[in-house]
């Protein structure tokens, strides 16, 4: 199971909303959003719009798994294989 903990302002709704995944999840709790799936979850930079210091922040809030790729085109979060 992979997750992303996304704070719910405005600022950051573009990362949830533009997330993907298999069985993709998106529940709010306790001021995160929480993205989730058995697989992979992906987010494209291009379908954000979002500048660079909220784009680079975008998991201040956390993730379940495996960071695979954070760079200023993509964030990956892959399942954990421990």
């Amino acid at each position: 199971m992979t997750a992303i903990y996304v704070l719910d302002v405005p600022e950051f709704a573009p990362v949830a909303e533009a997330a993907t995944g298999e069985d993709l999840s998106l529940t709010r709790r306790s001021g995160y959003f929480r993205v989730s799936s058995p697989g992979p979850i992906s987010v494209r930079r291009a379908d954000t719009d979002l500048v660079d210091a909220v784009w680079f922040s975008a998991l201040s809030g956390g993730y379940a798994g495996a960071l695979e790729r954070f760079d200023g085109d993509l964030i990956r979060v892959v399942p954990d294989g421990r």
